[in-house]
C-alpha cells in the first residue's frame, strides 16, 4: 500500500486537468532561461572576485560559498522536491484547500531549517583557516536566504507559476550582478553580498505571488500526508546531498590536501561545469512530472519510452559536446580567471568528465524517482553509496596527487553513483543501450585523455591555443560521425513523439 501510495502521489494530474506536451516544452524551455539566469550569476560573480582580488581571496569565497551551496542541498533540496511534487497532485485532484495547506506546512519547515543551518553553517564556515567571525556571519546569512530561496523556488514551480519564477530568476540575477560590480568597484570585501541579495529577490517575490487571496479555502494536512511528505523529504535531502553536494563541496576537501591556487582553481571548474547542468535540471523539471503521470496512471510502457529517448539523447547529443569542452579547458580556466589558472585546466578536465556522467543519468533518475517508494530509494542509496566511496578515495588519493587525486575522488563517486539507476532501468526494461553508451562515453573519454596529454606536452602561446581548437573541433566532429545513426534514432524518435504529443503530461514540478 505505501508503495501504490507513492506512486499515486507521484500523479499531479491522477484525478485533475493534464497538460499536454507543448506545455511541457515551453515549461522546460522557460526553467532553461531561469536556470541560465542562475548560473550566470555565478559565474559573473565568481569571475569578478577572482580577477579583482586574486585567487587566494576566491579560494576563501570558493569554500564557503560550497558550503552554502550543500545544506541548501538537504533539507531545503528536499522541501522544494516535496513542493513540486506534492502541490500540483493536490490541486490535480481538485483540491486546492490541500495544496495551499502543504504550502504552509512546507514554507513553515523551510523558515525553520534556513535559520538552523544558518547557524550551523556560519560555525563550520569559522573553522575555515583566514575566516574571521564576521565573514562565517555573512555565510550563515547567505546558507538562511539561499535555502528560503531553494524552497520558494520549488513551490513556484508546483503552483504551476512558471513565468513569475522566471522573471524573479532574472531580476535576482540582475541585482547580485549589480551589487558584484559596485564592491568590485569599491573596493570592498563583502564578498557574498552580492549573491545574498540577489537571492533574496526571488524568496520575498514569491511569497508575494503565492500569498493567500480573500475568500481562498484552506485544509489541514492529514496525517498520513505529513508521514509520506516527510518520507519524500528525507529521501530527497540525502539524494541531493549525496550527489549534487559532493561537488561543492570540492573546494572545501581540496583546501585539506592543496595549496590555495588549487583550491581557487576547483573553485573555477565548478562555477565553470555549472551550465552544462542547464540542459538536464530543465529537462527533469519538465520530465519528472510526466513520468509521474505515466506511473500514476499505469502506463508502464510510457515510462519505457521517456526513459528510453531521453537516456539515449542525453549520452548521444551531449558527448561531442562535452568532447570538445575537454580539450578547451585551459582556454575556459584562463578565460575565467586569467593567466593564474592556466596550469590547472586538468582539474576541469576531470570534472568536465564526471559531470557527464552525471548528467546522462536523468532519465534514468528520473524514472525511478517518479515511481514506488523502492524505486525511489534506488538513486538516492546509488548516490550515497557513490559519496562513501568517493570520500573513502579521497584521502589517499588526495594526499598522493592534490588536485588531480581530489577530482579523480569525485570522478569515482559519480560513477558508482551513476551506475545504480542506469543499470536498474537499463535492467527493469531490457534497454538495447549498450553500443550508444559505449560509444558515447569512449569519446569524451577519449578527448579527455587527449586534453589531459595536450597539458602536458603543449606548450603555450597562440599556437596552444589554435592547437586546443583544432583538436576540439576534431573530436566534436568524429563524436558526431560515430553516434550519427543514434543521432538520427534520436531524433527520429523525438518527431514520433512530437506527433503523438495529445497524452496529457503533468502539471510543471519535480
Amino acid at each position: 500500500m505505501a508503495d501504490q501510495a507513492l506512486s499515486s502521489a507521484a500523479s499531479p494530474v491522477a484525478a485533475g486537468r493534464g497538460r499536454r506536451g507543448p506545455a511541457v516544452v515551453r515549461s522546460g524551455m522557460l526553467a532553461m532561461v531561469g536556470l541560465v539566469a542562475l548560473g550566470g550569476t555565478r559565474l559573473v560573480h565568481a569571475s569578478l572576485i577572482t580577477r579583482a582580488f586574486g585567487p587566494s581571496t576566491y579560494a576563501e569565497v570558493a569554500i564557503l560559498v560550497g558550503l552554502v551551496m550543500t545544506a541548501s542541498l538537504f533539507l531545503p533540496g528536499g522541501l522544494a522536491s516535496a513542493a513540486s511534487k506534492f502541490i500540483p497532485y493536490h490541486r490535480g485532484k481538485g483540491d486546492p484547500a490541500t495544496a495551499r495547506s502543504v504550502y504552509r506546512w512546507l514554507t513553515a519547515i523551510g523558515y525553520l531549517s534556513a535559520a538552523g543551518l544558518g547557524l550551523v553553517v556560519a560555525l563550520l564556515a569559522r573553522t575555515v583557516p583566514g575566516v574571521t567571525w564576521s565573514e562565517a556571519a555573512a555565510t550563515g546569512v547567505l546558507t538562511a536566504v539561499f535555502a528560503t530561496y531553494s524552497v520558494a523556488k520549488g513551490e513556484l514551480y508546483g503552483f504551476d507559476r512558471v513565468v513569475a519564477y522566471t522573471w524573479l530568476e532574472i531580476a535576482g540575477s540582475a541585482v547580485a550582478i549589480g551589487a558584484t560590480v559596485a564592491i568590485v568597484l569599491a573596493g570592498a570585501h563583502v564578498y557574498l553580498l552580492p549573491l545574498t541579495v540577489g537571492y533574496a529577490v526571488l524568496a520575498v517575490g514569491a511569497l508575494v505571488v503565492l500569498r493567500r487571496r480573500a475568500g481562498e479555502p484552506t485544509a489541514s494536512v492529514g496525517v498520513a500526508d505529513r508521514g509520506e511528505m516527510t518520507g519524500f523529504i528525507v529521501l530527497a535531502s540525502v539524494g541531493g546531498l549525496a550527489s549534487a553536494g559532493l561537488l561543492q563541496l570540492l573546494p572545501f576537501f581540496a583546501g585539506r590536501f592543496t595549496s590555495a591556487d588549487e583550491v581557487a582553481a576547483f573553485g573555477a571548474a565548478i562555477v565553470l561545469v555549472t551550465p552544462l547542468y542547464f540542459l538536464p535540471r530543465a529537462l527533469s523539471m519538465a520530465l519528472f512530472p510526466a513520468m509521474a503521470h505515466a506511473h500514476g496512471a499505469g502506463d508502464v510502457d510510457a515510462v519505457r519510452r521517456h526513459a528510453d529517448l531521453t537516456t539515449r539523447a542525453l549520452f548521444v547529443v551531449l558527448a561531442p559536446l562535452f568532447a570538445a569542452a575537454a580539450t578547451l579547458a585551459r582556454e575556459a580556466m584562463i578565460l575565467f580567471g586569467g593567466a593564474d589558472y592556466a596550469d590547472d585546466a586538468a582539474v576541469l578536465q576531470w570534472i568536465l568528465l564526471a559531470t557527464y556522467l552525471a548528467v546522462v543519468q536523468v532519465g534514468a533518475v528520473n524514472a525511478l524517482s517518479s515511481g514506488s517508494r523502492r524505486q525511489v530509494r534506488i538513486p538516492v542509496f546509488s548516490a550515497v553509496a557513490g559519496a562513501v566511496v568517493g570520500l573513502v578515495a579521497l584521502v589517499p588519493l588526495g594526499v598522493g596527487l592534490g588536485g588531480t587525486g581530489v577530482a579523480l575522488a569525485y570522478l569515482l563517486a559519480v560513477v558508482v553513483g551513476a551506475a545504480g539507476p542506469i543499470v536498474a532501468v537499463w535492467r527493469q526494461f531490457a534497454m538495447a543501450w549498450t553500443r550508444p553508451v559505449a560509444t558515447a562515453v569512449a569519446v569524451v573519454a577519449l578527448a579527455t585523455g587527449a586534453g589531459l596529454l595536450v597539458d602536458r606536452t603543449g606548450g603555450g602561446g597562440t599556437g596552444r591555443v589554435l592547437l586546443d581548437i583544432g583538436l576540439a573541433l576534431a573530436f566534436a566532429l568524429v563524436g558526431a560521425v560515430v553516434l550519427a545513426r543514434d543521432l538520427r534514432t534520436v531524433v527520429a524518435a523525438a518527431r514520433a513523439r512530437g506527433d503523438s504529443a495529445g497524452a496529457p503530461a503533468a502539471t510543471t514540478g519535480g
